[in-house]
C-alpha cells in the first residue's frame, strides 16, 4: 500500500485561488480552471502555501487581484488526496511544503465559508499576504 502523504493533524482549512472573473457565488460546483482540467482535479493549497503558489502561478500582469476561496476541510477531506508537487517522479520531498491537497470530483461551493481579497504590492513586486491574511474572510 502506498504511504500516505497527509498531514498528522488535518488543517480546518484549505484553500483555492481563484482569478475573480472566474468565481460566481451563484455556482453550486466550481467550474475547473484550464490546469486543473488538464491536470483532473482542482489544485489547493494549505495556508502556509497559498503565499508561493499565488506569486508563483498567478502574475500581476493578468490580474488586479485575486481571490482566495477559503474551503473546510472536513467536508472535503473524503475527496482530497495529498500528493507530491510536479517533478518529484514520485520520490516525496521530506519537505511538506511540497505536499498538496487535491480535490478530485466536483468541487461544491457548500464547503466555501468565505472569500479572501489579495491585492498586488507594488513595493515588494508580489502578492501582498499580511499577518493573519487567512481570517480577513468576506462573507459568502
Amino acid at each position: 500500500m502506498a504511504e500516505s502523504l497527509a498531514p498528522a493533524v488535518a488543517p480546518d482549512y484549505i484553500y483555492k485561488i481563484v482569478p475573480p472573473e472566474s468565481f460566481n457565488t451563484s455556482d453550486k460546483v466550481l467550474p475547473l480552471s484550464d490546469l486543473d482540467r488538464t491536470d483532473g482535479f482542482y489544485h489547493l493549497s494549505t495556508a502556509a502555501q497559498v503565499p508561493g503558489t499565488s506569486n508563483r502561478f498567478f502574475l500581476r500582469a493578468d490580474f488586479d487581484h485575486l481571490l482566495i476561496l477559503k474551503l473546510s476541510y472536513p467536508g472535503l477531506a473524503p475527496q482530497i488526496r495529498w500528493e507530491a508537487a510536479r517533478g518529484n517522479s514520485g520520490n516525496y520531498p521530506v519537505d511538506t511544503s511540497r505536499i498538496f491537497p487535491h480535490v478530485y470530483g466536483d468541487l461544491e461551493l457548500k464547503h466555501c465559508v468565505g472569500t479572501i481579497r489579495i491585492n498586488w504590492d507594488d513595493a515588494q513586486n508580489q502578492w501582498s499576504f499580511p499577518t493573519g491574511w487567512e481570517h480577513e474572510v468576506l462573507a459568502f
